[in-house]
């Protein structure tokens, strides 16, 4: 994907959603540096966040009444710099892209000003019968108010 090319994708203001996340004690590696697959699961909460916020509770109900039903197809982590224990990061989270059945979500965590991480994930939309394409009015809310680089004008 190369996100680490794009100057942008280490911009906390380019992310429409922004939470900020603090690693435990049990994420740390002997050195003191979380591990990755603590910050894979940090990237994920955020992006949780972000679904939680756009379409409320209802995405963790049963499949049948959720708006957008995933399942994650694919992540890629660009490890930049240091994350440890303690400690406090932001995580910004946008959609770069819809596609008839996926949203890509691009994060980035943020250590104060400085991106130490950055997260691409393709998201499946899958109710009970498959892949299926992303509802419209799905759609239009991701790539307004949730898209990447944030716009000022969106809103949420």
């Amino acid at each position: 994907m190369g996100a680490t090319h794009d100057p942008a994708r280490t911009q906390l203001a380019n992310y429409p959603f922004v939470m900020t996340l603090q690693p435990r004690f049990g994420d740390m590696d002997s050195l003191g540096h979380v591990n990755n697959v603590a910050i894979a699961a940090l990237f994920e909460e955020a992006r949780v966040g972000m679904n939680r916020a756009l379409l409320g509770d209802s995405h963790v109900a049963p499949a049948l009444s959720r708006p957008l039903p995933v399942v994650a197809a694919r992540v890629e982590i660009d490890y930049l710099g240091e994350v440890r224990y303690p400690g406090e990061y932001r995580v910004g989270v946008g959609v770069g892209r819809v596609g008839t059945s996926s949203v890509l979500q691009v994060c980035a965590m943020f250590d104060g000003e400085t991106c130490v991480a950055l997260c691409d994930a393709v998201l499946v939309h899958r109710p009970a019968t498959g892949p299926a394409p992303v509802p419209q009015e799905v759609r239009e809310l991701l790539t307004t108010v949730m898209a990447f680089p944030a716009r000022v004008d969106a809103g949420v």
